[in-house]
């Protein structure tokens, strides 16, 4: 997680392969109950226009343009809307995004540049740290700040996302695939199967970088793994390539690895990515305006590189997964030539990062055996895909994870709890009802929480969206 995570390269990677964090913490909540849903669903292999999801104890049993013949006990919700796979985040720094947006003075050729710049220490670094202090102590307010960050990505259509803190209050608002996925059957907080580093040190820490690659050697060869995401080459300068040349000196372009960023990187490069069987995680709107460049996705595509479109964070990126793909959209119009079709721009956002993750077995699809988790939407139905692409916040109806309702319109939060187990939130002028995971907690007491805690920094809380 580079300069956005507390703890240096040695500690960060030595723990996350090594050790396993044994705090008791909550589980993903299971649905334990029978859905049923009908609308228009995008299905691996094509569109059912008026189809039928038939979901039993948090997974998709049967995916059908026929009407299911389920138990009497179902909960039967006519979405009137698209249903797609829920949205995977690969790349984003969860507790940060309770900080406003920061526009930096200038563009950057390497990323340690921003990281030093005292006008991002004063206004992003330190006020973090601050709200942080230590992690594991009562004043800590890194629980609350999970909670928000996890917030701006599910109103959103995340459903999984990369990457949050090993902490026992991470309670899941949404996947945390790194640390309390709910895939692996655990109770407690454990590391999970999927890597997410911090970045390559520079090259005038040669050390340091023979810890990294030997740590990652450890990760590729231990079949434990599934995954192994490197912050790489995120500038635009000579040292930002060099460290793909260094990564690809030692064997670490591989199928279990995905390089998040690659700005500068080339046909050759990206050659040996596909020859690798490596993948790009792609975050254009932080890229451009940190380092006014995004990575050569012509390039990439050519290459047969499999691309992950995610956020990075909503302090120079998008608030959310819907908003990055609004921005991916319009670059591919006026800098791909319309290269990528919807249908290729939502699978960047849900079938392939969860093939990328390895988790493909479990979610990132509407079919029979995999975990529930689904994004309903309003848009047209004649055109599912795009209805995606042009969604807001405001579109999203219904959010379900492992056949659990999490957040959506009233009308169809109330199929699912009485009014007293909801919370009511008003969403770019849209009012959605969510269900918080630990019983007695508010999002309005985290919300009250952070903005008295952020104003002793001398600033606001940012917002849940961003247009």
């Amino acid at each position: 997680m580079k300069e956005r995570s507390r703890f240096t390269i040695f500690l960060t990677l030595a723990v996350i392969l090594i050790l396993t964090i044994i705090m008791p913490a909550a589980a993903m909540p299971e649905g334990d109950g029978s859905i049923l849903l009908r609308g228009t669903i995008v299905t691996p292999d094509g569109v059912l226009k008026h189809g039928y999801i038939l979901i039993e104890n948090g997974r998709i049993v049967e995916v059908t343009d026929q009407m299911p013949d389920p138990s009497a006990s179902i909960i039967k919700v006519n979405t009137e809307s698209i249903i797609f796979p829920g949205l995977i985040d690969l790349h984003n720094h969860v507790p940060w995004n309770v900080l406003p947006r920061w526009t930096p003075p200038q563009v950057y050729t390497y990323y340690i540049q921003w990281q030093t710049d005292p006008e991002y220490l004063q206004k992003v670094k330190i006020p973090f740290v601050n709200l942080v202090g230590n992690i594991n102590a009562p004043e800590s307010h890194i629980c609350d700040m999970i909670t928000y960050g996890e917030m701006r990505a599910l109103v959103g259509g995340t459903t999984s996302i990369l990457a949050t803190h090993p902490v026992p209050c991470m309670h899941g608002l949404v996947r945390n695939l790194d640390y309390n996925s709910g895939f692996y059957g655990t109770t407690e907080l454990n590391l999970e199967h999927i890597i997410n580093s911090t970045a390559l040190p520079p090259a005038s820490q040669p050390l340091a970088r023979l810890q990294f690659v030997g740590l990652a050697q450890y990760a590729i060869a231990n079949p434990f793994y599934e995954a192994l995401f490197i912050h790489l080459s995120e500038g635009t300068d000579a040292t930002a390539l060099e460290e793909f040349i260094f990564m690809q000196s030692h064997g670490l372009i591989n199928p279990k690895g995905a390089i998040i960023h690659g700005i500068p990187l080339g046909p050759s490069q990206f050659q040996a990515m596909a020859a690798g069987g490596t993948s790009l995680v792609w975050s254009p709107v932080s890229n451009i305006i940190l380092h006014g460049q995004t990575a050569d996705i012509n390039a990439a595509l050519d290459a047969g590189v499999r691309i992950a479109l995610a956020p990075d964070w909503a302090i120079t990126g998008s608030s959310n997964m819907l908003d990055e793909l609004h921005f991916a959209d319009q670059w591919n119009q006026n800098h791909l030539n319309g290269r990528l079709t919807d249908e290729q721009l939502v699978d960047m956002v849900t079938s392939i990062p969860a093939k990328i993750a390895g988790i493909d077995d479990e979610v990132g699809a509407l079919q029979s055996g995999l975990r529930a988790d689904l994004l309903v939407v309003e848009g047209d139905h004649n055109d599912p895909y795009h209805a995606l692409v042009s969604a807001t916040a405001a579109d999203v109806q219904l959010v379900i994870i492992d056949g659990v309702a999490v957040l959506g319109a009233p009308h169809y939060m109330l199929e699912f709890y009485s009014e007293e187990e909801l919370e009511t939130i008003e969403i770019d002028g849209a009012i959605k009802m969510i269900h918080m995971p630990v019983d007695g907690q508010t999002f309005a007491s985290v919300v009250a929480r952070l903005q008295t805690a952020l104003a002793s920094q001398g600033i606001l809380l940012a917002p849940i969206t961003e247009q």
